[in-house]
């Protein structure tokens, strides 16, 4: 029961982002996979929750409406990842000719000739959204993507849903 503590469940969270950012990069500069410009979104969703998550460690609300409040946030940056991974997995394994594309021909939002090199390095999208070049376990790494940010959810509710009991056992 411990474990669904907001502090260390928000902790968990935390490291569980500073870990797929660290197998991205891996996968980047010692496997040259390149991100593309699906995988550039998914990696700043990944970051915001990471940074969500670091917040909550340090900030827990003491009031029912400050869970609410958080919670929602929280779940519509991880909804908005999993929308962009659903998208993604459209591209890789869905018909070529659904009219659905990457978009890698616009301009990107952030110009990454302003920021510091090794920043730009991790958000610059180079590659192609439709193929999957890498598998793990036979699928793709927008599906796994797809299953962190459910399984995000899932660990939000729950701590949500402990604190809120939490809150309302002490009379807050």
């Amino acid at each position: 029961m411990a474990l669904l503590r907001w502090r260390v469940g928000f902790f968990v969270l935390f490291l569980v982002c500073v870990g797929m950012m660290a197998f991205a990069l891996y996968h980047q500069f010692y496997q040259w996979l390149m991100p593309c410009l699906l995988c550039v979104y998914e990696r700043l969703i990944v970051i915001a929750l990471g940074l969500l998550s670091l917040l909550a460690v340090l900030w827990r609300p003491s009031t029912r409406r400050g869970v609410m409040i958080f919670s929602s946030v929280y779940a519509l940056v991880a909804l908005w990842g999993a929308a962009i991974t659903v998208w993604h997995l459209l591209l890789q394994f869905g018909p070529k000719e659904s009219g659905i594309s990457c978009a890698a021909s616009l301009p990107f939002p952030i110009d990454l000739n302003a920021l510091p090199g090794w920043i730009s390095a991790v958000i610059r999208p180079v590659g192609d959204c439709s193929v999957a070049d890498f598998t793990l376990f036979g699928m793709s790494m927008p599906f796994w993507l797809l299953v962190a940010f459910i399984g995000f959810l899932l660990l939000l509710s729950m701590l949500a849903r402990t604190r809120l009991v939490e809150i309302r056992r002490r009379g807050l």
